[in-house]
């Protein structure tokens, strides 16, 4: 059967929660595109507040756990100043110092209280006052009062982010203003700033986007046009002029991919759904080319076991799929916590694997009854043609 009667469009699939749709030829005026010129071809695709947020490449803020901080003293120091630093500093800072360099101190907090999001809003309150007057114990707000701000070069925030990575705040204001941040967000989460929701190597942030104020009927004006011969990307506004231009043109690409996987998949359908009810909060969202999953030694994936068991396919024609499977994948990961969850522990990942139709191109000649079954589940996009090989859910606390 014709690859063009047996393929569909994802564009074509739009449902309340969607990503980008097929993009069509525009007339629309560039004068107020740098660099654009209106005798050239221009596309526009509509987009959603998802790949709005997506693309963006404005700042968002997001929370981290402030766990502590790394103090940084001059190197440049009077022998009575040093004398009177060594007197004060821990016992372990004093063996490490070799008497040339001084090592920073660095201050962890080890108040690890995780409150969950209650719906008793007078007990979680109850319960935070508790949490409060326990941080006023804590090894790091006895130590920050002590501390010298006119003997001290920098202070350097330490966060602990979801899925226990850990990185640095950079704090503003004086030293002393620094310190006094210290001493009254220590063991609190707090707001940091990130360059834009693309962390880069196909990551996304997603705790920068407020899922309950989405609108699936609102629409954003993505435009494709060329400049010195290479396409280049922009989002316009209702007067044509310029929200934001895309840093990155591979980025409109994995937002088909995306598509394609909310449309295929239930489950990440219905992870964004969670979070658009406020019943999870997401975490982030990854494209990853280089899966672990080895389906030359795993199951087939229920698309695969289906085909096979009605082909009537028996056990060695098998074998001839299985090591097609492992090529040209593309598994679109995405992080969410449920609202029910106490931390960050009950972390939810959900896979959704595509796979490229070109990795079966084997299978066209040796089993063309089977090739022709997947190549009917097959949705075609500028992305390339792709269809979901399998959805993988899984927790963060799993053996």
């Amino acid at each position: 059967m014709p690859a063009a009667k047996t393929e569909k469009s994802v564009s074509d699939q739009k449902s309340d929660i969607w990503v980008i749709s097929k993009g069509s030829d525009s007339r629309v005026d560039l004068s107020a595109v740098e660099g654009a010129k209106n005798n050239e071809r221009v596309k526009e695709y509509p987009i959603s507040d998802i790949a709005y947020y997506l693309l963006n490449p404005q700042p968002i803020e997001v929370e981290k756990q402030l766990i502590g901080c790394e103090i940084h003293y001059p190197q440049r120091m009077t022998t009575k100043i040093i004398d009177k630093l060594k007197r004060v500093f821990p016992r372990k800072l004093r063996q490490r110092w070799n008497g040339h360099m001084i090592p920073p101190e660095v201050l962890v907090s080890h108040c690890k209280i995780d409150m969950p999001d209650l719906k008793d809003k007078a007990f979680e309150s109850h319960l935070y006052s508790i949490y409060e007057s326990l941080r006023t114990y804590d090894s790091v707000s006895k130590r920050l009062p002590q501390l010298d701000p006119y003997r001290i070069a920098h202070v350097i925030g330490i966060c602990r982010d979801i899925g226990g990575n850990f990185t640095y705040l950079k704090l503003q204001g004086s030293i002393d203003d620094k310190l006094k941040y210290m001493q009254t967000n220590i063991s609190r989460n707090v707001g940091v700033l990130l360059r834009k929701a693309y962390i880069g190597d196909g990551l996304f942030e997603m705790r920068g986007f407020d899922f309950t104020a989405y609108d699936s009927n609102r629409t954003h004006r993505l435009i494709v046009y060329q400049q010195n011969g290479k396409p280049r990307c922009c989002v316009l506004n209702s007067k044509n002029t310029v929200e934001y231009s895309l840093d990155d043109g591979h980025l409109l690409k994995l937002m088909f991919l995306l598509q394609q996987a909310l449309a295929d998949d239930s489950k990440l359908q219905n992870a964004f759904k969670h979070c658009i009810q406020r019943k999870a909060k997401p975490v982030k969202l990854f494209f990853n080319r280089q899966l672990e999953v080895d389906y030359s030694r795993s199951p087939f994936p229920p698309i695969y076991r289906d085909v096979l068991k009605d082909k009537k396919i028996n056990s060695n024609r098998q074998n001839l799929v299985r090591p097609a499977l492992n090529y040209l994948q593309i598994g679109i990961s995405f992080n969410y916590i449920p609202q029910a969850a106490s931390a960050a522990d009950n972390m939810i990942t959900l896979i959704s694997v595509l796979h490229d139709l070109r990795a079966l191109e084997l299978l066209r000649k040796n089993l063309p009854q089977v090739y022709d079954e997947i190549e009917k589940r097959v949705n075609v996009s500028e992305a390339g043609r792709f269809y979901l090989l399998d959805s993988i859910e899984g927790f963060q606390n799993d053996e």
